[in-house]
């Protein structure tokens, strides 16, 4: 992951900043209320030890984002998490956010399928075989989906899927929400 975003990305995605242009209410309330809220939660100033002093004292682009991964598993709160790749500090976010969630196994299917998913950048390859399995109010993100041209491919057929709800493309993060009794929509989020 970047230390910084790059500016002239942030500045292309300024329109869609802070939810302008969001008429469905779920989908400003989940921008605002989860995406771009400030308020420090209970576990950040735990949390912020795994990052050196200078990345929180400049709260750079890491940090921004393990806090938004907090929040969203604290919106979703699930009973079961997967996490495919290796990223301990997300880790220990998402722990830290549903301390009561039990994290399974990449093979677990069926009553012990996931209802939260973070998939590393490498390991993109494997969300296809997740997305039959997530319950409606489950949740996946998926890290580096502009990276490069396969990831930013299987992003869009993730979105075109039928069984997919609701997508919410962070740059850095694609999210999606199984929720299929919302209107399907995807929306791109200045974050």
């Amino acid at each position: 992951m970047r230390l910084t975003r790059r500016p002239w990305i942030w500045f292309l995605r300024l329109r869609h900043r802070c939810g302008y242009g969001v008429h469905s209410p779920f989908a400003f309330g989940f921008i605002t209320d989860v995406v771009y809220e400030r308020t420090p939660y209970y576990a950040f100033r735990e949390l912020a030890g795994l990052h050196p002093w200078w990345v929180r004292w400049l709260g750079l682009y890491p940090l921004t984002c393990r806090r938004m991964l907090f929040r969203l598993a604290n919106f979703v709160h699930p009973r079961t998490m997967l996490l495919l790749g290796d990223r301990p500090i997300e880790r220990q976010y998402l722990s830290a956010a549903v301390p009561s969630a039990r994290w399974i196994k990449g093979e677990a299917a069926g009553d012990n399928a996931p209802d939260f998913i973070f998939v590393a950048h490498e390991l993109l390859a494997q969300t296809a075989d997740f997305i039959g399995q997530m319950p409606a109010n489950g949740a996946m993100v998926l890290e580096g989906i502009h990276e490069d041209n396969e990831a930013l491919r299987l992003w869009h057929s993730l979105q075109a899927d039928s069984r997919t709800g609701i997508t919410f493309d962070l740059y850095t993060y694609g999210i999606i929400l199984f929720n299929t009794r919302l209107n399907k929509q995807h929306y791109i989020v200045n974050f």
